[in-house]
């Protein structure tokens, strides 16, 4: 009896871990961003603690630190980039699929699609 609840209990141990690992944001991202001249490469580092993700981005404008949520499979994140005309507040809206994500980036006065590979 007690080895099938030890193995009954490795075996709960082992699902919810595989589970956590699969839903799991944190790592490095390499995002191609679909922009009106082009595409633009960018790559974001995300931590995770629960449904709160924080991170920053490394831009063509430069480096931004980011803050939002994940829940489900959606990535919701903002951050600011300093331009010569001011900040520009970025949302940012993405669908994750294991080590790949697809959504949206919101300029304020335009919108872009975004796909990314976890590194």
């Amino acid at each position: 009896m007690l080895r099938v609840f030890s193995a009954i209990l490795a075996l709960a141990l082992t699902l919810s871990a595989s589970a956590y690992a699969q839903t799991s944001v944190a790592g490095a991202w390499d995002l191609s961003i679909v922009g009106p001249e082009g595409p633009v490469t960018s790559t974001a580092t995300l931590k995770q603690d629960g449904e709160n993700v924080t991170g920053s981005i490394e831009t063509p404008q430069g480096v931004a630190e980011m803050k939002g949520t994940y829940k489900g499979k959606t990535l919701n994140m903002g951050f600011t980039l300093q331009t010569p005309q001011g900040p520009l507040e970025i949302k940012v809206t993405g669908e994750v699929d294991g080590a790949s994500m697809k959504g949206v980036i919101d300029f304020g006065m335009g919108m872009a699609e975004f796909t990314a590979k976890k590194k």
